[in-house]
């Protein structure tokens, strides 16, 4: 079986958008995304009310036989992705739990929803993927 990550590699565009419950703010990201074999990358603005700052994440990736771990890009774990079409993943960081769901609606795009909850964290958010 191809590795989950194979399918994935290539550009991306992503639109995200955030819901701050403990301020009340929405955050809404537009960018870009490179899959490689063995690393995730995005870069893009970040738009907060009038405001806008740049904003990047990176991720990198360990395909195994069926699924594809995701770690920090200081190696720490993050959570693991199998090759279904939806799935959820669980991730404690500190004291900050992340829940997600993952939705891949075929090659060319692909969805992430995310509540995380924490001591000073309560937010929500959905990121859209689609291949360039």
């Amino acid at each position: 079986m191809k590795p989950m990550a194979d399918s994935l590699v290539g550009g991306w565009k992503v639109r995200r958008t955030m819901i701050d419950f403990l301020t009340g703010a929405t955050y809404r990201f537009a960018g870009d995304a490179v899959v490689t074999a063995d690393a995730f990358t995005e870069h893009g603005i970040m738009r907060i009310g009038s405001r806008e700052v740049p904003a990047s994440r990176r991720y990198r990736l360990e395909p195994g036989e069926r699924s594809t771990r995701i770690l920090h890009a200081d190696g720490r774990d993050f959570v693991e992705l199998e090759p279904e079409a939806a799935q959820a993943v669980r991730h404690l960081c500190g004291a900050d739990l992340y829940v997600g769901r993952f939705f891949f609606r075929g090659p060319d795009e692909w969805a992430e929803a995310w509540r995380v909850k924490g001591p000073r964290k309560n937010y929500a958010s959905l990121g859209r993927f689609c291949r360039q």
